[in-house]
């Protein structure tokens, strides 16, 4: 079979939707798929013409995924992860029965932490680890040309068609990201349909580092371990120009794990958007480390246009701190928190209930923390141990499972739902800190304080939908008849 690109409207790529019966996911932040864009943009490079879905944002069922999906198709790939199983599971089944000479290739956070769990249960052809910007080009010749779909693909999982056995080919990492082009919006929904905390709209997301140089145990390193990518500040820049230019973008959500990590290259990015003056609104949504942020650095990001800073800070507990392998020094974050309010921004903080060691006392001192750093949101959640963590690890070795968070995991971190017990912690415990953390800390004022910040019709509409998933599962949690333990 011929290898020419003239073949190539039959590639599709799926990012899939929670199932209908999930809960505690917030619905509230729903960005386009960078990644699935980045790799529909690769294959256009290469002369092809894929197809985008995403059925997140457009809340589409399994049937109405299928029904868009082509006559003719030779490769489907979707991204997976614990959220999409059962969703991503119907779909390839469904695919099974249409197309049953289709390659299916899953991709995304359980395919590279748990490829063989994956292949064992789901009708895939194979799977890729890590990136897959260029394993889905090599995927694509292979199939064309009629080989096998997995051969030299980088990070390919498979299993043996004689023996059954897990075959894995080494994870190539992309050194050099600004040879990447930019994610093919043009074959998504419009930018208006997707949301977050806006000030202004329509709002687009930046990944513009990709990695993280940390070890928390709540996070998977069996990938990418602690290396970082970073694009240059002029790549950025030349995505930022795109979108404001073509799609009209007055919103900027960066979505690094850190991006305040190389210092001089934020500074470069942030004297950029200066210089061009958009009137931007940026939101560091995911959370920046706190080492090394001066008032000058503040000040910057300000000039810049940047309106909401967060900050993962899990625990101020410094014995939890050190068993979820957390580096943080609460004095230097205290310090960075106050500069950002001085600066008149928005501060997140995000923590984590019922991580190993924390007991009555850990808990509320990370309580007192949180309210005394007048943190504008204190974003609470439930630890989940992902499979491939240290955190999986550390509850498979000495805790126990309540819920099997490998799949058909249905609840997110805001439902309210405690996924493990710990030496030293019940779930009752969870539970009660859980709810006793929201109603301490959102008081009447509190809330007050929050609507009277908020600088436009979006933003408080936001804040609304999100208090109310926050307290839709409080109220679950609080009704619900209690189950047997195992």
């Amino acid at each position: 079979m011929a290898t020419s690109p003239s073949n190539a409207s039959n590639v599709v790529l799926i990012n899939p939707s929670p199932t209908a019966d999930a809960r505690g996911i917030n619905e509230t932040s729903v960005w386009p798929p960078v990644g699935l864009g980045i790799m529909a943009a690769v294959l256009e490079g290469k002369g092809y013409q894929p197809t985008l879905i995403d059925a997140n944002v457009e809340r589409l069922m399994v049937v109405e995924v299928l029904a868009r999906i082509p006559q003719g198709v030779v490769l489907v790939g979707i991204s997976l992860n614990s959220f999409t199983y059962n969703f991503v599971q119907q779909l390839c089944a469904g695919l099974r029965e249409l197309h049953p000479a289709v390659a299916i290739v899953l991709g995304g956070p359980l395919p590279s932490a748990d490829p063989e769990l994956v292949l064992r249960n789901f009708p895939c052809t194979m799977v890729v680890r890590g990136e897959g910007e260029f394993a889905i080009v090599k995927i694509l010749q292979n199939v064309l040309a009629g080989a096998r779909a997995s051969d030299g693909v980088p990070g390919g999982a498979w299993l043996d068609l004689d023996t059954g056995e897990l075959r894995m080919a080494p994870v190539e990492r992309i050194q050099d990201l600004d040879s990447l082009p930019f994610p093919a919006y043009h074959l998504l929904p419009p930018l208006s349909r997707y949301k977050s905390r806006s000030r202004k709209r329509p709002i687009a997301p930046m990944i513009t580092s990709r990695g993280c140089a940390y070890g928390c145990s709540f996070c998977s390193k069996d990938i990418f371990q602690r290396k970082v990518t970073f694009r240059s500040a002029e790549n950025v820049l030349e995505e930022i120009d795109l979108l404001v230019k073509r799609y009209g973008v007055r919103q900027l959500d960066i979505l690094d794990d850190n991006f305040a990590m190389n210092k001089d290259r934020m500074a470069a990015i942030l004297d950029g958007l200066i210089a061009r003056n958009y009137g931007l609104a940026i939101n560091l949504n995911v959370g920046i480390r706190s080492e090394g942020l001066t008032r000058e650095v503040f000040q910057k990001m300000k000039q810049a246009g940047v309106f909401k800073v967060a900050f993962g800070i899990e625990s101020a507990d410094p014995r939890v701190l050190e068993l979820c392998q957390k580096k943080l020094r609460l004095d230097v974050l205290e310090r960075a928190i106050a500069l950002a309010k001085e600066m008149g921004m928005v501060v997140y903080g995000f923590f984590i209930i019922g991580l190993p060691g924390e007991d009555e006392e850990a808990f509320y001192r990370t309580l007192s923390f949180a309210k005394r750093v007048r943190l504008d949101i204190a974003n609470f959640c439930i630890a989940v141990p992902f499979v491939g963590t240290e955190l999986y690890r550390q509850v498979e070795a000495k805790g126990r499972f309540l819920l099997d968070t490998t799949r058909d995991l249905n609840v997110g971190f805001y439902s309210g739902q405690v996924f493990f017990e710990y030496p030293g912690m019940t779930k009752e415990d969870v539970l009660r800190r859980y709810k006793i953390a929201y109603r301490t800390f959102y008081t009447p004022w509190q809330q007050i304080r929050q609507v009277l910040g908020m600088r436009s019709f979006a933003e408080f509409s936001w804040f609304v939908q999100t208090a109310w998933v926050v307290l839709k599962n409080i109220l679950a949690t609080s009704f619900a008849k209690p189950q047997p333990r195992n």
